[in-house]
């Protein structure tokens, strides 16, 4: 029987100050098993990166957080670890991708160095760097290794970001609203490339995005979150068959009116 590779029992966020104390997520349960591909949807400001950094306490040093409950990893606490355990393991084990690419890159080192960085304690030569670069589609990695991130395209930056999530070779990728900064085709072509990443390394990838029809493809389970509470979890096929929640029910309607829409639209112009 496979075994869990996180599992999520009971997970609270608090986010404290002196005015008024902010409930982000409430009392979140979830597991998924290695290389499983997890959607997970709602409205801005439901509390899905604020998950998604809870699950190796990686906040801002500025904020001040309680969080309460179990998030076990490979067999292991997270929430009990250490600060250099924790580092080791978003160095190695637990890589993200975020939004910005321009701000999670350092401005002032090229992207070989960066690059290096990313590796953690695997060890990784120049030839292996340019093939992961090159696997992201990027052409003349080589040309790449010496550029600073102002010299990139918002769509290369952030397929550098994919390339440098995936050198240590992690047992689990999130990918929080990647292609957010890029246009309709790049962020078509950005999540083909991490469906593809992720099929081929039997990867576990939790991919946080608005958009219900990529979703589809992209990946096995499908979580709903609102308000802070993950309302509903479903295997893609029962989801789109069968969504239980009303919440989860008005979201696809959403998209069946959007798709239907945009058929209309283009049959007039035919």
């Amino acid at each position: 029987m496979q075994q869990n590779l996180i599992e999520v029992r009971g997970l609270t966020v608090k986010y404290l100050s002196s005015s008024s104390p902010s409930l982000a997520v409430r009392d979140v349960s979830f597991s998924l098993l290695k290389g499983q591909a997890l959607a997970l949807v709602g409205e801005s400001g439901c509390g899905k990166t604020t998950l998604c950094r809870a699950l190796t306490r990686l906040f801002p040093s500025r904020a001040t957080v309680d969080i309460a409950g179990s998030v076990q990893f490979d067999s292991r606490d997270i929430l009990a670890c250490s600060d250099s355990e924790l580092a080791d393991l978003r160095q190695n084990a637990i890589r993200y991708v975020f939004q910005e690419p321009y701000a999670a890159l350092n401005p002032v080192s090229t992207i070989g160095k960066q690059m290096l960085l990313a590796c953690g304690k695997r060890e990784t030569t120049k030839a292996e760097i340019t093939q992961v670069l090159a696997e992201v589609g990027l052409e003349r990695p080589e040309d790449v290794l010496s550029r600073y991130p102002h010299e990139l395209s918002v769509g290369m930056a952030q397929r550098v970001l994919i390339a440098m999530a995936l050198l240590p070779q992690p047992g689990l990728m999130i990918a929080d609203e990647p292609t957010s900064a890029v246009d309709a085709s790049l962020r078509k072509q950005l999540l083909k490339l991490l469906r593809s990443i992720q099929t081929k390394q039997r990867m576990t990838m939790i991919l946080v995005t608005h958009d219900l029809a990529f979703a589809r493809h992209f990946a096995d389970e499908v979580a709903v979150m609102r308000d802070g509470v993950l309302i509903e979890k479903a295997s893609v096929e029962e989801f789109f068959r069968t969504p239980q929640h009303p919440y989860s029910q008005l979201l696809l309607k959403a998209l069946t009116d959007r798709v239907r829409r945009s058929n209309t639209h283009l049959t007039a112009h035919a």
